[in-house]
């Protein structure tokens, strides 16, 4: 576990945060978590001031109790892999989490591979195929009429990730769209997934999948360096930080 901290008491009342790192780690390794963990602590400061831009009622608006985002991540480098476990926005505050959390993985983790063992929300899916292609469909969990079933191995020969995006995309169109559901379902709730299969329609329960994280993504995003974007936004940021309770990143 890795502790953000800094002896600063309440630094990101409004993150919830689980940073694991493999035990064992070389010097070499160890010199890329520091380095890391740098990065990480501005972009929470940033996502922590996006937060505290809210107006009181927006904050109250949270799904969550004041808990804005959560961020649960596992490196293991000796493996070269990367496991995102959860990555939540709960409220509608302007700050793109993925994109912001994904140029610093790649910027420290180039040669490992992205790995979401649960993958349930639409959008998330989206911003991953966006921004890094279509990933490896490892596990997929789906939900019919009348039963549940697990597809693994070869039974996932038939399936592919394109492929249950444009279901998705399909049943929200058939359905009023995607934007009117969400404004149904209201902040902090999920998107869910579909696939059209011989089966007839079933839902995305969950589904695990793999993808390389190359250092250069989508040309359209800024290429600065984290650090260099904090020192930019900066001037930006409210002076004021909001002390709340001690807050431990925990796995």
């Amino acid at each position: 576990m890795i502790d953000l901290m800094d002896g600063k008491e309440g630094r990101w009342p409004a993150i919830r945060a689980s940073i694991l790192f493999s035990s064992i780690l070389t010097p070499d390794a160890a010199a890329r978590r520091e380095e890391f963990c740098q990065d990480l602590k501005s972009l929470f400061d940033r996502l922590q001031a996006a937060f505290s831009s809210l107006t009181e009622k927006e904050m109250a608006s949270c799904g969550q109790d004041g808990v804005a985002a959560e961020v649960f991540l596992q490196i293991d480098l000796e493996k070269r892999q990367v496991v995102l476990d959860k990555l939540f926005k709960y409220c509608n505050i302007d700050f793109h989490l993925f994109t912001e959390l994904l140029q610093t993985l790649q910027s420290h983790f180039p040669d490992c591979h992205l790995i979401v063992p649960s993958l349930q929300g639409y959008e998330l899916a989206k911003e991953i195929r966006r921004f890094l292609g279509s990933p490896k469909l490892e596990c997929l969990y789906l939900k019919g009429d009348t039963d549940e079933r697990l597809l693994m191995g070869e039974a996932l020969r038939e399936v592919s990730f394109e492929d249950i995006l444009d279901d998705t995309e399909k049943h929200y169109k058939e359905h009023g769209g995607a934007e009117k559901r969400k404004q149904e379902l209201g902040d902090g709730s999920e998107l869910s997934m579909y696939r059209m299969g011989p089966e007839g329609e079933e839902e995305v329960l969950w589904m695990q999948v793999r993808i390389g994280l190359p250092r250069i993504i989508n040309p359209s995003l800024p290429q600065h360096h984290p650090a260099q974007r904090d020192q930019e936004q900066r001037h930006e940021q409210p002076a004021e930080e909001r002390l709340h309770h001690s807050q431990k990143l925990v796995p």
